[in-house]
């Protein structure tokens, strides 16, 4: 009866394992060029990766490492949007805005739910060529809220 408890643990724990170092693999995997906005469509986006919906699967757990994956300015949106289909199950997308500024057109976009706080994405579009980045101000207000989004509902 001990070994068959043993070896039933061990097998639970393998599982355990396996799971984290695949979550922490879609991680890695994820980046901010699998998301694009429609610019035929108003405030239109698609999302093409595998791993960002392998991550929705998995729920919750993974919330602590994209939290850890806003930090970086190359999965923020992508890590945001993974965030907000687990919790939220439905994820809003306004925009744009538009802001003229000396070197151009700015466009400013919403990701998030509606009545909770969301990312603001900026975009530019130089020559017909769209840039998409986040400002750091806007990364750390979307860390904060996931933080303690997190804390409350754990």
């Amino acid at each position: 009866m001990r070994i068959i408890l043993i070896l039933l643990f061990s097998g639970v724990c393998f599982v355990c394992l396996s799971q984290k170092r695949k979550a922490d693999l879609y991680i890695t995997k994820l980046n901010d060029g699998q998301f694009t906005i429609d610019h035929s469509k108003k405030a239109s986006f698609s999302m093409n990766s595998p791993e960002a919906f392998r991550l929705i699967k998995t729920g919750k757990s993974v919330t602590p490492k994209l939290i850890a994956a806003l930090n970086d300015s190359s999965k923020t949106i992508m890590a945001h949007l993974v965030l907000c289909h687990i919790y939220f199950k439905h994820v809003s997308f306004a925009g744009p805005k538009v802001l003229v500024t000396n070197e151009g057109d700015l466009n400013k976009y919403f990701l998030g739910q509606e009545k909770a706080e969301g990312l603001t994405i900026s975009e530019t579009n130089i020559n017909g060529k769209y840039t998409m980045f986040v400002l750091p101000s806007d990364r750390t207000s979307i860390i904060e809220y996931w933080k303690k989004r997190a804390k409350n509902t754990s």
